[in-house]
This record gives C-alpha cells, sequence and structure tokens, in this order.
C-alpha cells in the first residue's frame, strides 16, 4: 500500500519542528538557570547576613569604653537656674553650684533721632573692634538713615549685630556683641568729631551693657567662663547657667540604669538577629535551609560558633563574682540566641558595678579586654577582613554566578547555531520537495494531474 504525505512541500510547519528540536536541547541551560538563581539567592542571603553582623558590632561598640557603658543622668535642683546633661566619662556624685553673674555681650546704643529713615545728613568713618581685633571700618554718608547704617553693620562681617530702637518718640541704632565673656568686647571710632559728637556710639555712657565672663562656684571653688554653657567645670557634666542664685544649687549624677539596659537590650536584640538568620539560611533542627545552596554553610555556622565563644567564655581582666556575661544576666540558650535577664543584670550593678563595667569595657590600664570589644573585633575579622570567611563566601559565590553567566551565554550560542542549522535544512529540504513535486506535475510518476499528493 503506498504511503500518502499530506501537503507535501507546503503544509509543514518547520517552525514548529525547529522550536521543539531546539526546547529539547535547552533543558540542560534551564538546569545551570535554576542553580545560578539558588546561587544568587543565597549570595543576597549571606549579605543580608553580613549585614546584620555590622549592626551587631555597632551594638556591641555601644557598650565598649567605659563612658558609653557608664550612662548618667544629672538633675538640678533648680532648673530655672542652671539645667544640666551629661556625657561621656561623668562620675556620680553631687554637686554645689552658685551663681554670681552670668556671661554678657556687649550692648552700645547710639544717640536719639526723631526718625529712623530720615537722612542724617552726617558724613564719615565708624570704626568698629570686636576684643581687641583690628578695626572694620564703615563709611557713612550724609544719605545714610538709621536703617541704612544698621543694613551696613550688619553686613560688614564684624561679629556684632545692629538694629534700630523705638521708645515712642525718638529712635536709637542698637549694635550688640554677638560674643559674651569680658574678651570680646566691642570698642567705637566715630571720625570726624562731628560723627562722634551726633552719632555717639563711642561715648562711654552710651554703652548700658560690658561684655562680662560668667562668674560661679563649684563646692566653694570660684570660676570664671566666658559663656554661660560650662562644660569643663565637673568633668563629663555640662552646666547651663540661666541667672544668679542667692544660694547653693544641688547638682546630682547618678548612674542611668535605664540607659544602660537599653543599650544591653539591643545588644541581645541584635545578636538574636544574627543568630535567627543564620538558622534560617542554614538550617538548625528539625528547620530546613531556606536555600539549598547554603545548607549547613560553614561560613554562617563557622561565624556563629566563634560569636558564641566570645560570648560564653570568661573575660579577661575579669575579677570578682562577675567574670562571664552569664554572670549578670546575659545568658546563651540551647538555641544558641540569648536572654536578658534584667532582673539579675540590675542586682550585679548595684552590688558591684565597676565589676560589671569590666565584662563589657576595654580598659588596658586593668588589663580588662571587654566581650564587646572582643566581639566587635571578631565581627571585623568575619565580614571587613579580606580573608574573612563571611566576606569570602560572598565572593565565592559572586564567582560561581559569573562563571554560570558565562557557560549559560555560550550554550544559548551554540542553540542559536543549532536552531539556524536546522532552519537551513529543513528550507533545503522544502526545496527538493518543491522540485519533485513540479516533476510529479509533468506526469512523470503519475498522471492524476490534482498536485495534491504524491504515490510512493
Amino acid at each position: 500500500m503506498p504511503i500518502t504525505i499530506p501537503g507535501l512541500g507546503s503544509g509543514l510547519d518547520t517552525n514548529m519542528l525547529v522550536d521543539s528540536l531546539v526546547s529539547a536541547q535547552r533543558r540542560p541551560i534551564a538546569a545551570l538557570q535554576a542553580q545560578q538563581r539558588n546561587i544568587d539567592s543565597a549570595s543576597t542571603t549571606i549579605s543580608t547576613f553580613s549585614t546584620k553582623l555590622a549592626a551587631l558590632a555597632t551594638a556591641a561598640r555601644a557598650l565598649d569604653t567605659t563612658p558609653e557603658f557608664n550612662s548618667t543622668r544629672a538633675t538640678s535642683a533648680d532648673d530655672t537656674a542652671i539645667t544640666v546633661a551629661t556625657a561621656g566619662g561623668a562620675q556620680a556624685g553631687n554637686f554645689d553650684v552658685r551663681v554670681t553673674q552670668l556671661a554678657r555681650e556687649q550692648r552700645t546704643r547710639s544717640n536719639s533721632f526723631t526718625s529712623n529713615t530720615a537722612a542724617l545728613g552726617l558724613a564719615g568713618t565708624l570704626g568698629i573692634s570686636v576684643g581687641g581685633a583690628p578695626a572694620v571700618n564703615v563709611t557713612v554718608t550724609t544719605a545714610d538713615t538709621l536703617d541704612t547704617l544698621a543694613t551696613k553693620i550688619n553686613g560688614s562681617g564684624t561679629r556684632v549685630s545692629a538694629s534700630v530702637l523705638y521708645d515712642g518718640t525718638r529712635y536709637r541704632l542698637l549694635v550688640r556683641g554677638m560674643d559674651t565673656g569680658s574678651a570680646n568686647g566691642v570698642a567705637f571710632t566715630e571720625s570726624p568729631s562731628s560723627l562722634r559728637t551726633q552719632l555717639g556710639l563711642s561715648s562711654g555712657g552710651n554703652t548700658y551693657q560690658s561684655a562680662a565672663n560668667a562668674t560661679f562656684t563649684v563646692e566653694g571653688l570660684s570660676m570664671s567662663r566666658p559663656t554661660n554653657s560650662v562644660a569643663d567645670a565637673i568633668p563629663g557634666v555640662t552646666l547651663q547657667l540661666l541667672k544668679t542664685t542667692s544660694g547653693n544649687v544641688r547638682i546630682n549624677v547618678d548612674t542611668d540604669g535605664a540607659a544602660i539596659r537599653s543599650k544591653v537590650n539591643a545588644f541581645v536584640t541584635a545578636y538574636n538577629d544574627v543568630v535567627t538568620s543564620g538558622h534560617t539560611a542554614t538550617g538548625f533542627g528539625t528547620q530546613r535551609a531556606t536555600n539549598p545552596v547554603l545548607a549547613g554553610d560553614r561560613a554562617i555556622r563557622g561565624s556563629l560558633d566563634r560569636l558564641s565563644r566570645v560570648l560564653s567564655s570568661a573575660v579577661p581582666g575579669a575579677t570578682g563574682a562577675y567574670t562571664t556575661l552569664g554572670s549578670v544576666g546575659i545568658k546563651l540558650q540551647n538555641d544558641g540566641t540569648l536572654r536578658f535577664d534584667e532582673a539579675k543584670f540590675n542586682q550585679a550593678l548595684a552590688a558591684d558595678p565597676r565589676g560589671v563595667s569590666r565584662l563589657f569595657v576595654t580598659d588596658t590600664t586593668l588589663g580588662a579586654t571587654g566581650a564587646m570589644g572582643t566581639l566587635g573585633a571578631a565581627v571585623d575579622g568575619l565580614v571587613t577582613a579580606t580573608t574573612g570567611s563571611v566576606r569570602e563566601r560572598i565572593n565565592s559565590l559572586g564567582t560561581m554566578s559569573r562563571r554560570l553567566t558565562t557557560q549559560i551565554d555560550k550554550m544559548e550560542q551554540r542553540l542559536d547555531q543549532f536552531a539556524t542549522a536546522l532552519r537551513t535544512q529543513f528550507a533545503n529540504m522544502e526545496g527538493v520537495v518543491g522540485r519533485y513535486k513540479a516533476l510529479l506535475g509533468t506526469g512523470i510518476g503519475g498522471s492524476d494531474g490534482g498536485g495534491t499528493s504524491g504515490t510512493v
């Protein structure tokens, strides 16, 4: 029985055939692309893990020096006269402060005039010297008013400000020093004498407030400062002097346990975030890894092991009852996370604040390395150092992804060449079939004359 091929030479869908053959050849590429997606996802995951490690180092370094760990708070018995704030280095204690004079800037006013906008009709030079510095000269013209003269002074670049005052009947020019302290007095020169006589800034009686230092006592010791913000009389304490006092004002500086606990809590949270991220990525217990590329990843697990050793070990330089973080309530749990027992921490802090401090801070004079500094250095070794295991893992995943990109690109090129070759072959076949059909149409091999089928 003859085999009939319907539509030979015209009905064959060569594009569908080529696509099917190419699709079959694409499967290895698809497998490599899936592998690359897993690698890129793993790279993102471990990069996130690295970011969390950096956040942990930041939280640790908020506790690795004495000023940072020994948070203090200060209160004033009269905050209408003196306000206080503490910074690093403040020591707990009580201090009596008495203010006898506030620091002041110089204030000088001119003679009075009937208008602030009428021309003064004065001409000459007004020299202004602050703190004994060379005078800055302001040119006065007959067209100047009090307003324009104030503008010129303000634009002169010297450390004074000028404005116009009105008492209800007369106007005066007010020139005010911008800096307090006796060393910042302002001197005026007015030339010619007519300018001095009529403007009067250099007239001694027109300076109604002289520049002066703040004077005060701390624990009976007399002190003087050029400003009312005093940051060096009591170490770590800034006094803001607001008014004079008739007697002593008690300043109390106490350990701020709440601030310390807040920093420790932030550290514990950052540490647990790292552990949770690592376990999620690599798998832990019955929990499977989110990405097969990172299942049991040595870089992540090694990082967690290294950090847990730092936190569970005795701290060099620590003495007495408190030699580990666990002894003050910061304890590793079975799942690798930390638990913070605030009550136990408070008891330890109250019993031996110096001993607790040595667990955290680096103090070379005492030989205390401090757990926080050690932990921060360990994180740097993992994510910053060239040979750090986390950094190396991120780099290796990037290298693997780039190699796969190159391999996939080459396979895609070969597949394009394969598809082109197939289309060429099918085109040649169509040409042969077309010529065969033409022969059939001339009667060779059959005489049906329809040209729609061939008999073999």
